[in-house]
C-alpha cells in the first residue's frame, strides 16, 4: 500500500519488494553495466553527455552550498567533467551515479532531475557511501527518499554491499530526514574544513547495515 500525507510518500514492505523486484530484473543487472531502475515516482538511469545543460541549470547555489566541494556557479564544462568521471569510475567500480527521472515531470518524463550516488565503494570490506541532490523546483515531493531507497537496494542487492553510509551538514535538516526515513541512523558528528566555502562546518555521518534494511526502510 501507498499513501500520501503533506506531500511525504509512505510504503510498506510490500513496496519495497517492488522497489527490489524492479532492481533484479530477469537479466540480473551486470556490475560492467549500470541497469535502470524504476520506482514509484522515480526511474535512475545512466548519466548521459546531453544531461550536462540540465545538471549545470539545476546547480544553483542553494544546492551546491550543501554538497562537499562542489563549486558554485557550476557551469556545462563542470558537468561535461563530472559526467565522464561519473563513467571511468564505474568501469573500475569505484563509484556509481545515476540520474533521477521524475515521472510526473510535465516537461519531460526523461529529462534529469537530479544524480544519486554510491561513492568511495570498498569492495574488499563491502562499504560504500551514498550522495544525492534534487533540483530545487522539485522539492518536497518525495524524490529524494525514493531514490536514495532505490540506490540503498541496489548497494545491498546487486552490489552485495554490507553497509551504506551518508554524511550531511547537521544545518541540512531536509536531508536528515530523508536518511532517517530510509532507515539509517547517526553515528557520529565531526567538524571539517570546506576548501570553497572557506570555513568550517559540522558533518553528521548516517549509515545503515544490510542486515537492518528490510526492518529499517521506510519512506
Amino acid at each position: 500500500m501507498c499513501r500520501i500525507d503533506q506531500k511525504k510518500v509512505y510504503f510498506d514492505k510490500a513496496v519495497l519488494q517492488y522497489i527490489t523486484v524492479n532492481i533484479m530484473t530477469e537479466e540480473k543487472p551486470s556490475r560492467l553495466k549500470l541497469p535502470k531502475i524504476k520506482g514509484l515516482l522515480v526511474d535512475l538511469r545512466e548519466l548521459s553527455i546531453n544531461d550536462a545543460v540540465d545538471i549545470s541549470r539545476l546547480m544553483t547555489y542553494n544546492i551546491s552550498k550543501s554538497l562537499w566541494q562542489v563549486p558554485y556557479p557550476y557551469n556545462v564544462e563542470n558537468a561535461v567533467n563530472f559526467i565522464n568521471s561519473c563513467h571511468r569510475n564505474f568501469e573500475s567500480l569505484k563509484a556509481v551515479n545515476f540520474a533521477i527521472q521524475y515521472k510526473n515531470n510535465l516537461g519531460d518524463v526523461n529529462r534529469l532531475v537530479g544524480i544519486v550516488s554510491l561513492k568511495n565503494i570498498d569492495s574488499d570490506n563491502k562499504k560504500a557511501n551514498v550522495g544525492y541532490w534534487i533540483g530545487e523546483q522539485y522539492w518536497g515531493n518525495g524524490l529524494a527518499t525514493e531514490s536514495v531507497a532505490l540506490v540503498i537496494n541496489y548497494a545491498f542487492s546487486v552490489l552485495g554491499l554490507e553497509e551504506t553510509s551518508a554524511y550531511v551538514y547537521s544545518e541540512n535538516k531536509a536531508s536528515i530526514r530523508v536518511l532517517e526515513r530510509n532507515g539509517m541512523t547517526k553515528k557520529e558528528e565531526v567538524n571539517e574544513y570546506n576548501q570553497i566555502s572557506g570555513r568550517s562546518k559540522n558533518i553528521i555521518k548516517f549509515a545503515i547495515q544490510r542486515r537492518y534494511k528490510m526492518d529499517k526502510l521506510k519512506f
